[in-house]
């Protein structure tokens, strides 16, 4: 779990939105990429850098059955539960487990966040990142 990280910094004015998508498909952390399945918000389960399906970032833990609050919009910026080294600059997706990633990204390949200082910087096992 997010062990009390505020994981939202700015919110980037107008472009970005939290909003209640609907419950959580099991116990998700904050800071963790989410899509919605059809019926519940889950952690993406594609290992990026294949086309993302993510809607956007949980905001607060979720525990199986409650609603998920998913913070999603350009210019947003947040912690983002991370894997790999990271450091500022670096462009980020996701693994299959909803996990923000520098490695394996190509220059032709999906980017959702760009990293605004190195992993564990502020939080340890997160990234302040912009959402792209």
């Amino acid at each position: 779990m997010a062990a009390g990280i505020n994981i939202l910094v700015n919110d980037g004015g107008a472009p970005a939105r939290i909003m209640k998508v609907g419950n959580a498909g099991a116990d998700i952390d904050a800071g963790c990429f989410v899509k919605f399945d059809g019926t519940n918000v889950v952690v993406t389960s594609d290992d990026l850098p294949d086309c993302s399906n993510a809607i956007g970032v949980l905001f607060v833990d979720a525990t199986s059955g409650d609603p998920a609050s998913v913070m999603t919009g350009s210019g947003l910026i947040c912690f983002l539960k991370a894997t790999g080294t990271i450091g500022a600059g670096n462009n980020l997706s996701h693994d299959n487990a909803g996990l923000a990633k520098n490695a394996g990204i190509a220059a032709t390949d999906q980017r959702l966040a760009v990293a605004l200082e190195a992993k564990d910087a502020t939080h340890t096992g997160f990234v302040k990142a912009m959402l792209l």
